[in-house]
């Protein structure tokens, strides 16, 4: 006995499925259909067989299309464009956010050209962290704070100073908090803790570097020295546009003056061309050695090519 179905194939996105139109038998449930099974709403949904089908939702399916035929579904489904609506919104307000940020800083920012190739020219050129200790991606993010700090920042710009390496340097290295070789060759800031468990607090470490920056112009710990380093305290929060309202002398501000008598303690002078000795202040034979000069002497053996 002949089929006298009246039947169709729906094709969607790469699958297809055969209908009747007992069980489908008009256009509007064909529309119901596809929204239970494709998630594609009703006013989303475009049906193509020989041309556009078109039609009231009570229209019989047999009249629109022949038995056999092939209709095609486009269209999108509600979760995927909720999705899309919900990035668009949030990308609507990431611009409404920097067009705001964008107002309220102009006065700060005016000069957008020029003063990013000063900053490219007066900067630290290079970011180098030890190989071989924990949380290195923690140290180099350390490293580019200080790096992108606008109050550092504004300091390099308009005393001009630029920075071949900002370099981390071990613990137990040296009995120091930093030092600046050959002004500006390389200056190195402890990041870590003694027992290399944890990270100096990042305003410790800042200090430090305004210690460091003042070799840029003087070698020794005299007064011209502690004066400029002074400068370089307050100005670093002076002349963060970041911290606006945080003004010195306010609650929030925090502006450190460094005592004379610390100078040594920090790095006890500017270093020259020659630099240090690797591991110079470690004995090797120290019976007593500490955790921390246990894991300094394997950092050196890394370091060095070893196990």
């Amino acid at each position: 006995m002949a089929d006298t179905a009246h039947w169709f194939t729906l094709a969607y996105k790469g699958s297809s499925q055969r209908l009747d139109t007992s069980s489908v038998p008009t256009l509007g449930a064909l529309n119901a259909h596809i929204e239970q099974h494709y998630g594609v709403r009703r006013a989303q949904q475009k049906l193509l067989a020989r041309g556009l089908l078109q039609g009231a939702e009570t229209t019989p399916l047999a009249d629109l299309i022949a038995s056999g035929s092939k209709v095609l579904l486009m269209g999108t489904p509600a979760a995927t464009l909720d999705q899309q609506q919900q990035r668009f919104a949030q990308w609507q307000e990431a611009q409404r956010t920097h067009a705001k940020y964008a107002a309220t800083s102009a006065d700060v920012r005016r000069t957008a050209g020029p003063a990013d190739k000063q900053h490219a020219e007066y900067t630290f050129h290079s970011l180098q962290t030890l190989d071989g200790l924990p949380q290195a991606d923690r140290a180099l993010a350390l490293l580019r704070r200080l790096c992108n700090d606008e109050g550092v920042r504004q300091i390099m710009l308009r005393r001009q100073y630029s920075v071949g390496v900002l370099l981390e340097l071990h613990p137990r290295e040296r009995t120091i908090l930093g030092y600046n070789r050959n002004r500006g060759e390389v200056i190195a800031l402890r990041l870590r803790t003694d027992d290399l468990q944890g990270f100096r607090t990042y305003e410790s470490v800042r200090d430090v570097l305004m210690h460091e920056l003042a070799h840029m112009v003087w070698d020794e710990h005299d007064e011209r020295f502690h004066r400029l380093n002074r400068e370089h305290c307050r100005e670093v929060v002076e002349l963060d546009w970041t911290r606006r309202g945080q003004t010195v002398g306010r609650p929030g501000a925090r502006f450190y003056e460094p005592r004379v008598e610390d100078a040594a303690e920090v790095d006890g002078g500017a270093l020259g061309p020659q630099g240090f000795v690797l591991g110079g202040s470690v004995p090797d034979g120290a019976q007593d050695a500490s955790a921390a000069e246990l894991a300094y002497r394997a950092w050196q053996r890394r370091a060095a090519g070893g196990k």
